[in-house]
Protein backbone atom coordinates (compact mmCIF):
# COMPACT_ATOMS: atom_id res chain seq x y z
CA UNK A 1 0.00 0.00 0.00
CA UNK A 2 3.02 2.23 1.27
CA UNK A 3 5.42 1.53 -1.89
CA UNK A 4 7.81 4.11 -2.70
CA UNK A 5 6.69 6.59 -5.39
CA UNK A 6 7.44 10.12 -6.57
CA UNK A 7 3.89 12.19 -5.29
CA UNK A 8 2.82 14.46 -8.24
CA UNK A 9 0.21 16.73 -7.27
CA UNK A 10 -3.29 16.55 -8.99
CA UNK A 11 -3.75 20.29 -10.27
CA UNK A 12 0.10 21.39 -12.20
CA UNK A 13 1.20 24.93 -10.28
CA UNK A 14 1.54 26.11 -6.63
CA UNK A 15 -2.11 25.80 -6.14
CA UNK A 16 -1.68 22.17 -6.98
CA UNK A 17 1.74 21.67 -4.69
CA UNK A 18 -0.23 23.86 -1.42
CA UNK A 19 -3.40 21.46 -1.21
CA UNK A 20 -0.98 18.46 -1.73
CA UNK A 21 0.96 19.29 1.26
CA UNK A 22 -2.49 19.56 3.14
CA UNK A 23 -3.60 15.55 2.63
CA UNK A 24 -3.65 13.82 5.63
CA UNK A 25 -0.39 11.22 5.38
CA UNK A 26 2.11 11.14 2.78
CA UNK A 27 5.15 9.01 2.90
CA UNK A 28 8.20 10.49 4.81
CA UNK A 29 12.10 10.74 3.31
CA UNK A 30 13.03 8.02 5.63
CA UNK A 31 10.58 5.60 4.46
CA UNK A 32 12.07 3.86 1.31
CA UNK A 33 14.50 2.42 3.94
CA UNK A 34 11.85 0.47 6.15
CA UNK A 35 11.32 -2.90 5.76
CA UNK A 36 8.74 -4.33 4.19
CA UNK A 37 7.39 -5.50 7.67
CA UNK A 38 7.43 -2.09 9.53
CA UNK A 39 5.79 -0.77 6.57
CA UNK A 40 2.55 -3.41 6.83
CA UNK A 41 2.50 -2.39 10.51
CA UNK A 42 2.19 1.58 9.70
CA UNK A 43 -0.32 0.47 7.34
CA UNK A 44 -2.21 -1.49 9.71
CA UNK A 45 -1.95 1.37 12.02
CA UNK A 46 -2.81 4.34 9.68
CA UNK A 47 -6.30 2.43 8.51
CA UNK A 48 -7.28 2.05 12.19
CA UNK A 49 -6.32 6.03 12.49
CA UNK A 50 -8.62 6.75 9.38
CA UNK A 51 -11.21 4.66 10.69
CA UNK A 52 -11.57 6.54 14.22
CA UNK A 53 -13.99 9.58 14.37
CA UNK A 54 -11.94 12.76 13.87
CA UNK A 55 -14.65 15.19 14.32
CA UNK A 56 -15.30 17.98 11.81
CA UNK A 57 -11.77 18.92 11.16
CA UNK A 58 -10.80 18.01 7.85
CA UNK A 59 -7.47 15.68 7.28
CA UNK A 60 -5.18 18.39 5.65
CA UNK A 61 -6.13 20.08 9.38
CA UNK A 62 -5.38 16.79 11.51
CA UNK A 63 -2.05 16.65 9.63
CA UNK A 64 -1.18 20.47 10.54
CA UNK A 65 -1.75 19.99 13.76
CA UNK A 66 -0.27 16.79 14.53
CA UNK A 67 3.01 18.62 12.74
CA UNK A 68 2.47 21.91 14.93
CA UNK A 69 2.01 19.70 18.40
CA UNK A 70 5.53 18.14 16.98
CA UNK A 71 7.63 21.41 16.21
CA UNK A 72 6.25 22.42 19.73
CA UNK A 73 7.62 20.08 21.83
CA UNK A 74 11.01 19.70 20.17
CA UNK A 75 11.03 23.31 20.77
CA UNK A 76 10.37 23.07 24.42
CA UNK A 77 13.32 20.71 25.30
CA UNK A 78 15.29 23.08 22.91
CA UNK A 79 13.80 25.85 25.89
CA UNK A 80 15.00 22.88 28.80
CA UNK A 81 18.35 22.54 27.81
CA UNK A 82 19.29 26.10 27.06
CA UNK A 83 17.91 27.35 30.77
CA UNK A 84 20.88 25.89 31.89
CA UNK A 85 23.09 27.90 30.51
CA UNK A 86 21.04 31.12 31.29
CA UNK A 87 20.32 31.48 27.26
CA UNK A 88 16.69 32.17 26.72
CA UNK A 89 15.39 30.79 23.14
CA UNK A 90 12.12 32.03 21.31
CA UNK A 91 10.50 30.93 18.04
CA UNK A 92 7.43 33.34 17.59
CA UNK A 93 6.08 30.77 14.89
CA UNK A 94 5.28 29.06 17.66
CA UNK A 95 3.74 31.73 19.88
CA UNK A 96 -0.48 31.10 20.55
CA UNK A 97 -1.30 34.36 19.21
CA UNK A 98 0.64 33.55 15.96
CA UNK A 99 -0.75 30.19 15.51
CA UNK A 100 -4.67 31.76 16.25
CA UNK A 101 -3.74 34.26 14.22
CA UNK A 102 -2.39 31.96 11.07
CA UNK A 103 -5.32 29.59 11.64
CA UNK A 104 -7.88 32.17 11.12
CA UNK A 105 -6.48 33.56 7.94
CA UNK A 106 -8.87 32.20 4.59
CA UNK A 107 -7.55 29.21 2.93
CA UNK A 108 -7.47 31.38 -0.22
CA UNK A 109 -4.41 33.18 1.48
CA UNK A 110 -3.05 30.44 3.27
CA UNK A 111 -1.96 28.44 0.24
CA UNK A 112 -0.32 30.77 -1.82
CA UNK A 113 3.11 30.94 -2.33
CA UNK A 114 4.90 32.32 -0.15
CA UNK A 115 1.97 33.10 2.20
CA UNK A 116 4.24 31.49 5.30
CA UNK A 117 7.20 34.09 5.06
CA UNK A 118 4.62 37.05 4.44
CA UNK A 119 2.55 36.06 7.37
CA UNK A 120 4.78 35.54 10.12
CA UNK A 121 6.42 39.26 8.59
CA UNK A 122 3.10 40.63 9.50
CA UNK A 123 3.15 39.60 12.77
CA UNK A 124 6.72 40.32 13.50
CA UNK A 125 5.88 43.46 12.38
CA UNK A 126 2.95 44.02 14.81
CA UNK A 127 5.41 43.37 17.59
CA UNK A 128 7.80 45.87 16.28
CA UNK A 129 10.76 44.10 14.66
CA UNK A 130 10.38 45.54 10.71
CA UNK A 131 14.48 45.15 9.78
CA UNK A 132 14.17 41.84 8.18
CA UNK A 133 16.99 40.70 6.02
CA UNK A 134 15.97 40.72 2.04
CA UNK A 135 14.89 37.26 1.30
CA UNK A 136 13.98 36.29 5.09
CA UNK A 137 11.36 33.26 5.32
CA UNK A 138 11.58 32.04 1.53
CA UNK A 139 11.57 28.42 1.45
CA UNK A 140 15.04 27.36 -0.12
CA UNK A 141 16.67 24.20 0.43
CA UNK A 142 19.27 24.37 -1.78
CA UNK A 143 21.98 25.92 0.80
CA UNK A 144 20.43 23.47 3.23
CA UNK A 145 21.24 20.10 1.10
CA UNK A 146 24.70 21.49 0.11
CA UNK A 147 25.66 22.19 3.61
CA UNK A 148 24.22 18.13 5.03
CA UNK A 149 26.32 16.83 1.89
CA UNK A 150 29.31 18.41 3.41
CA UNK A 151 28.71 17.26 6.21
CA UNK A 152 28.22 14.11 4.77
CA UNK A 153 31.18 13.09 2.92
CA UNK A 154 33.01 14.05 6.04
CA UNK A 155 31.17 12.02 8.60
CA UNK A 156 30.66 8.74 6.16
CA UNK A 157 33.09 6.63 7.41
CA UNK A 158 31.45 7.07 11.07
CA UNK A 159 27.85 6.84 10.25
CA UNK A 160 28.57 3.61 8.05
CA UNK A 161 30.63 2.37 11.26
CA UNK A 162 27.47 3.63 13.38
CA UNK A 163 24.56 1.04 10.62
CA UNK A 164 27.00 -2.05 11.32
CA UNK A 165 25.22 -3.36 14.24
CA UNK A 166 22.00 -0.58 14.17
CA UNK A 167 19.47 -0.52 16.38
CA UNK A 168 16.95 -0.19 14.02
CA UNK A 169 18.09 -3.22 12.26
CA UNK A 170 17.28 -5.27 15.49
CA UNK A 171 14.01 -3.71 15.96
CA UNK A 172 13.22 -4.99 12.19
CA UNK A 173 12.54 -1.22 11.10
CA UNK A 174 15.55 -1.28 8.21
CA UNK A 175 18.30 -3.66 6.72
CA UNK A 176 21.38 -2.02 7.75
CA UNK A 177 23.42 -2.90 5.03
CA UNK A 178 20.85 -0.95 2.47
CA UNK A 179 21.42 2.19 4.83
CA UNK A 180 25.05 1.46 4.67
CA UNK A 181 24.66 1.45 0.82
CA UNK A 182 22.66 4.58 0.67
CA UNK A 183 24.92 6.78 3.08
CA UNK A 184 27.70 5.85 0.94
CA UNK A 185 26.02 6.54 -2.35
CA UNK A 186 25.05 9.83 -0.80
CA UNK A 187 28.13 11.02 0.10
CA UNK A 188 29.48 10.34 -3.38
CA UNK A 189 26.86 13.01 -4.93
CA UNK A 190 23.91 10.65 -5.56
CA UNK A 191 20.45 12.45 -5.50
CA UNK A 192 18.80 10.70 -2.30
CA UNK A 193 16.01 12.34 -0.26
CA UNK A 194 18.73 13.82 2.29
CA UNK A 195 16.16 14.95 5.17
CA UNK A 196 15.23 11.00 5.32
CA UNK A 197 18.81 9.76 6.25
CA UNK A 198 18.88 11.91 8.02
CA UNK A 199 15.94 10.95 10.77
CA UNK A 200 17.35 7.46 10.42
CA UNK A 201 20.79 8.84 11.71
CA UNK A 202 19.08 10.83 14.29
CA UNK A 203 16.82 8.15 15.39
CA UNK A 204 19.61 5.83 15.76
CA UNK A 205 22.02 8.19 17.62
CA UNK A 206 18.54 8.84 20.22
CA UNK A 207 17.68 5.16 20.46
CA UNK A 208 21.75 4.54 21.58
CA UNK A 209 22.18 7.41 23.66
CA UNK A 210 18.67 6.48 25.31
CA UNK A 211 19.90 3.03 26.21
CA UNK A 212 22.65 4.32 27.94
CA UNK A 213 21.04 6.68 29.91
CA UNK A 214 18.26 4.04 31.13
CA UNK A 215 18.48 3.76 34.73
CA UNK A 216 20.64 7.00 35.08
CA UNK A 217 17.98 10.02 34.43
CA UNK A 218 14.59 10.74 33.95
CA UNK A 219 13.32 9.58 30.51
CA UNK A 220 9.79 10.85 30.21
CA UNK A 221 8.08 7.64 31.38
CA UNK A 222 8.19 4.29 31.94
CA UNK A 223 6.97 2.64 28.70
Amino acid sequence: VYKRQELEPAVPGAVGASLAALTWFRPGPAARWLTGEALAEVSVRLGSAAARPGGLRRPGERRASAALARHAADHRIFEQAAEVRSQRLHAPFLDNQVVRACRALPESLRVQPGARASVLRAVLAGSGIRELPPGWGATSHASHAAAVRAGLRMSVGRLVEIFETPLLADAGLVEARVVRKALRAAAEGEILPLDGLAELVSTELWLRRLLSRRGSCWTGSEA
